[in-house]
């Protein structure tokens, strides 16, 4: 099974050439994470850290994010 999914591009100049295919990172990802939760069977407490840790990682990226800027902002005259 192919975990890349393809999406025809085209730029305008190629009018009459059919449509080269090139993958998107992102839903490359995403087929590729279906297909690692279809692989691997987890209980409910394993999907709820999971789910859990990322959160986490989510937070605390936008809190140093948000940190940063008001830092930048402070420096300006």
């Amino acid at each position: 099974m192919s975990a890349t999914v393809w999406t025809p591009r085209q730029a305008p100049a190629h009018e009459g050439k059919p449509a080269r295919m090139t993958a998107t990172p992102a839903a490359t990802e995403r087929a590729k994470k279906r297909q690692l939760e279809q692989s691997v069977s987890w209980t409910g407490t394993e999907r709820l850290r999971c789910l859990w840790y990322r959160l986490r990682l989510t937070v605390q990226e936008m809190n140093y994010a948000t940190r940063r800027m008001t830092e930048l902002q402070m420096r300006l005259p």
